[in-house]
């Protein structure tokens, strides 16, 4: 990302959770971030663009801290799934996102709502993709509707810990007893064909088809475009990806080193990190 762009992000964050976001005022961004009224309007046009903005790199964060813990890693191994969720829980707490998505909550901003509508169906289709990779096919029409459960539990039993209990969340022992709960619930639907929510995914355009190696490296190397000078590393390694999914047998183990490099470097932008993560599913296949 452009280094004036993450200096006025940087700055934004600090003030809407120190100071609020309805308190902060663009001045106050232009103060913290000491940079230009013009500067600012370059990157953003408003100040609850410079929030999503916010809101895009956190969780961009987090998915490419996501798939560092998957990658080299079976899809279907559930400890990787309770290792990605306890990611987003740590980070959750971290990043202070409860009180960004309070700022959304009580600014009644429209864009900001349809940003936190849209951010919530895809972690609720990331969960869903995720089950599928654990248990198969067969766990489709129910992993949904498991992948809104497990959304929802993760939230109540980290609030009815803190009320409960003054120790610190044991962030891995929560991601193990979701994982748990998920493995018996899902088996017996299986067994049985319980199902409360009919559709296999929410929107007709939010889900991520599986593409090809082939199809995969042209979409890397358009992304790879994309980055800035600054991320002139990272291109070379996405370059460099691209080019090897294009070879008659590309080398499994030569990918995932690539893809463990860039999964350790500054955030990434969105598509960028899908694609990495697609990567590594299809990878799975050689």
């Amino acid at each position: 990302m452009n280094l004036k762009k993450q200096n006025i992000i940087n700055a934004a964050y600090s003030l809407f959770i120190n100071k609020g976001y309805i308190s902060s005022s663009i001045q106050d961004i232009l103060d913290e971030a000491g940079v230009s009224k013009g500067t600012f309007y370059n990157y953003f046009s408003s100040k609850s663009e410079c929030l999503v903005a916010i809101m895009e790199s956190i969780g961009s964060e987090i998915r490419q801290k996501r798939m560092a813990a998957a990658v080299g890693k079976k899809v279907n191994d559930p400890e990787v799934l309770a290792e990605q969720l306890c990611i987003r829980i740590q980070l959750n707490q971290e990043k202070n996102l409860f009180t960004l998505y309070e700022s959304i909550f009580y600014s009644q901003d429209e864009e900001l709502k349809l940003f936190s509508r849209q951010t919530y169906i895809a972690e609720i289709e990331w969960i869903s993709s995720r089950i599928i990779d654990l248990f198969g096919e067969k766990a489709t029409p129910y992993a949904l509707e498991n992948a809104g459960i497990i959304h929802g539990s993760i939230q109540q039993l980290i609030h009815l810990w803190r009320l409960s209990s003054e120790e610190e969340l044991p962030i891995e022992k929560l991601a193990d007893f979701i994982i748990r709960r998920l493995n018996t619930t899902i088996t017996e639907q299986m067994e049985t064909g319980d199902q409360f929510i009919q559709k296999k995914q929410l929107f007709a355009d939010t889900q991520v088809e599986a593409v090809s190696l082939a199809a995969l490296a042209v979409q890397l190397k358009s992304q790879a475009d994309l980055l800035d000078e600054e991320d002139a590393d990272a291109k070379q390694l996405v370059i460099f990806l691209a080019e090897e999914l294009t070879r008659p047998k590309p080398r499994r183990l030569v990918c995932e080193s690539v893809l463990a490099t860039l999964a350790n470097y500054p955030a990434h932008e969105k598509t960028l990190v899908i694609l990495l993560e697609q990567t590594w599913k299809q990878l799975q296949k050689l």
